[in-house]
């Protein structure tokens, strides 16, 4: 598969947006962001979800969003499709960014009424028309752990994963190198992390997985490979092309 470079600038500037005007999107600015929908690439195809814009009156959040536009995400509640639901809503969280509008992850959030008869809820990502500014101005002003940190090697074309959002910024991702390919883990958490940011860090870990194919300069590809290394501390993901 290939992502739209098109999104590769938005990676270094995106933030999380938490104050909005309270404005409805343009018309147009909708529409497009429909088109964008009907257009993302998943990571597991076989994996079902329902992505649709809805309005912030048909939601119920721990904050109150000031904006009248939703993204609402139902899919299965497993690993593999919460990774898909990263993957996927992260194309769409850069599209929007794009526009120069606001958006942000929001996991503490649910539909007043299931919005679909099959599927549970998975996330809720309001957008809309900010208030504070959209794009951070330098990658300084990311709170992100060390590249040493997130893999065997300093590697600098890890940046995209390095500067990925995360549920409390917890940063589940851990990658080793092999020959011309990067061995994708999760971190596994503390007994009482895994409590409550489980679910989350499997979407984080799409989150992480959508950036490395919007770098990658080829088709991008995941693949479970038996004999990839499997450290003690770290669920196995899969396996990436080397970006």
């Amino acid at each position: 598969m290939q992502l739209s470079s098109a999104l590769r600038p938005l990676i270094c500037k995106r933030k999380s947006t938490r104050s909005y005007t309270g404005e409805p999107v343009p018309a147009g600015q909708l529409t497009a962001i429909r088109a964008f929908i009907a257009r993302l690439v998943p990571l597991f195809p076989e994996q079902p979800i329902d992505i649709r814009i809805v309005s912030a009156e048909d939601v119920r959040c721990m904050q109150p969003w000031k904006t009248p536009h939703f993204i609402a995400v139902s899919a299965p509640d497993t690993p593999d499709s919460l990774i898909n639901v990263g993957f996927m809503l992260q194309q769409l969280d850069l599209f929007i960014q794009s526009l120069g509008l606001g958006s942000c992850w929001v996991g503490l959030g649910r539909p007043k009424k299931p919005f679909s008869e099959d599927l549970p809820h998975a996330i809720l990502m309001p957008f809309g028309v900010a208030a504070e500014p959209v794009w951070r101005e330098d990658a300084a002003q990311f709170n992100r752990k060390a590249l040493s940190e997130i893999a065997d090697t300093p590697d600098p074309r890890l940046e995209c994963v390095r500067i990925a959002p995360s549920a409390t910024n917890s940063q589940p991702w851990y990658i080793l190198h092999g020959e011309g390919v990067l061995h994708v883990y999760q971190v596994i958490q503390p007994a009482l992390k895994r409590m409550t940011l489980g679910r989350m860090n499997c979407i984080d870990m799409g989150i992480a997985l959508c950036h490395l194919a919007v770098t990658c300069q080829g088709d991008f590809t995941l693949q479970q490979l038996e004999n990839a290394p499997r450290p003690e501390d770290c669920t196995y993901i899969g396996t990436v092309p080397a970006v």
